[in-house]
């Protein structure tokens, strides 16, 4: 689910320049921000293209901004972030230390990060090369006019896998690991399916790692049927690779590429099968309203507070649903005006009431959240589900509720023989043992995917394959 950006700092992907130096590990400090800091953390690796890096805000819980230029020398480092107005320069110093200047708005901030102990930042289940498989760079056109993707395909070696499939990430800008809190998801699956005998495409997210104007004008008014066109793009291009016969080939969608997944089978009779990891099934406000509740419950709103944020909400959404964005756009100031001279708006307090308000203009003048708030993927799902399904989601799931996703899985395909579903008990959003749910706790669990979601995924995901494989054999033997 995607995150709204409160403050400054978010999740970012940086290519760098060859080095003198090594950059590569993470790098923690603290900003002093009107009497109080905010730890940053830019996690640096090095890879076959070169370096890349993360920036995490912790204390914020919001990642997603590009850095659109870097520049290595000798022992500095520099990065510039356009969409902040913002720059780090640093200088590596003896310790393990980069000493250096974050400027933003026309402002310096002294910033001295540290090199972390590796021990403290461990993902036991990343896998370092040299990997037992294939492991190639690639590009390729979505079915978008205009969009070319870069992946990773990765291929059992000297073996025909047993299946394909495609990974599709989450809402917000990812990377192909889709990389979020530290944890690479994708990396993960997509070793241990390959280990398995199964080929994985996963591949960064339109507009990822591109200048600005670029990735402005792949994302202006790009929603979740767009990105399903980038979905049947790599999905082309991964079954031209493994031969249009077998191995029958799949998505795999997480959160919103959950419903991509669906969206783009229904469009696509030769999907094999759909994995929905945490997938959506619910029309997108519904989704929001019972997030944004439990976000306040948890921040300790009372429940006089909550009931009239929800019920405000409830009105936004309404006013949203009911009209085309062009015409929303064209009404907004008016429907914002009528709303905060009403009940339960009169009754919050004004930076909650504005903050809320705020959401017809996002919804207005973003292309996104709009068509997310509106769109509904009952009929997508329905349609998809004349092949295998795997339905997977957590019990303490704080962004996709189990329950209510599931079950209108299970009602939508109530008549498909070839659904399994499954809830996994003490699981959270990204799959993972967990205490609460709740994504503070995201970065500080070790484990990135539960083993015993890694497993299920290789066995369902071979055995939809080799049904497939039959289905197809028996078709051309004119059973």
């Amino acid at each position: 689910m995607r995150s709204r950006l409160f403050v400054l700092f978010a999740f970012c992907f940086v290519p760098l320049c060859a080095a003198a130096q090594d950059f590569a590990g993470v790098w923690e400090g603290a900003l002093s921000v009107n009497g109080g800091s905010v730890r940053l953390l830019f996690r640096v690796s090095a890879s076959e293209r070169g370096y890349e890096a993360v920036l995490d805000s912790p204390d914020q819980g919001v990642r997603g901004i590009p850095v659109d230029s870097v520049s290595v020398g000798g022992s500095e480092v520099v990065f510039g972030v356009a969409a902040l107005q913002a720059s780090y320069r640093g200088a590596l110093l003896p310790g393990d230390m980069l000493v250096g200047v974050f400027r933003q708005g026309g402002m310096d901030f002294s910033l001295l990060l540290r090199r972390r102990d590796p021990a403290a930042t461990a993902r036991p289940q990343e896998p370092r090369p040299p990997y037992p498989y294939v492991s190639r760079e690639v590009s390729f056109p979505s079915r978008a006019e205009g969009v070319t993707l870069r992946g990773t395909l990765t291929l059992p070696a000297g073996e025909r896998p047993a299946a394909a499939v495609v990974l599709v990430t989450g809402s917000g800008q990812q990377n192909r690991d889709e990389e979020v809190f530290g944890h690479k998801p994708f990396l993960v699956i997509a070793d241990f399916l390959t280990r398995r005998g199964i080929a994985v495409l996963r591949y960064d997210d339109r507009g990822f790692g591109v200048p600005e104007e670029e990735r402005r004008r792949l994302l202006e008014r790009a929603a979740t049927a767009d990105f399903a066109l980038d979905a049947l793009g790599a999905f082309d291009f991964l079954r031209a690779q493994v031969g249009s016969g077998s191995p029958q080939v799949g998505i795999l969608g997480h959160s919103e590429g959950g419903t991509v997944a669906f969206l783009a089978a229904a469009e696509e009779p030769r999907v094999a099968f759909v994995v929905s990891m945490a997938g959506l099934a619910v029309r997108g406000d519904r989704a929001s309203l019972r997030q944004n509740r439990r976000a306040m419950e948890l921040q300790g709103f009372d429940a006089a507070l909550t009931e009239a944020c929800c019920s405000l909400l409830e009105r936004i959404y309404a006013e949203v649903r009911e009209r085309p964005q062009e015409r929303l756009a064209a009404e907004c100031g008016e429907v914002k005006a009528r709303l905060a001279a009403a009940e339960p708006a009169v009754s919050l307090p004004l930076p909650v009431r504005e903050r809320l308000l705020a959401l017809l203009d996002e919804a207005a003048s973003n292309a996104w959240v709009y068509r997310f708030l509106t769109f509904d993927p009952s009929e997508a799902i329905a349609r998809a589900g004349g092949r295998p399904v795997l339905a997977l989601n957590g019990s303490l799931d704080r962004q996709v509720d189990a329950a209510e996703n599931l079950g209108a899985i299970r009602r939508l395909l109530a008549s498909s023989e070839r659904l399994t579903v499954r809830e996994y008990g003490g699981l959270n959003h990204l799959f993972q043992p967990c205490t609460t749910g709740d994504v503070s706790e995201y970065e500080t669990i070790g484990v990135t995917v539960a083993p015993e979601v890694l497993e299920e995924l290789a066995a369902w995901i071979a055995a939809a394959g080799a049904e497939g494989a039959r289905t197809g054999a028996a078709r051309s033997d004119g059973r």
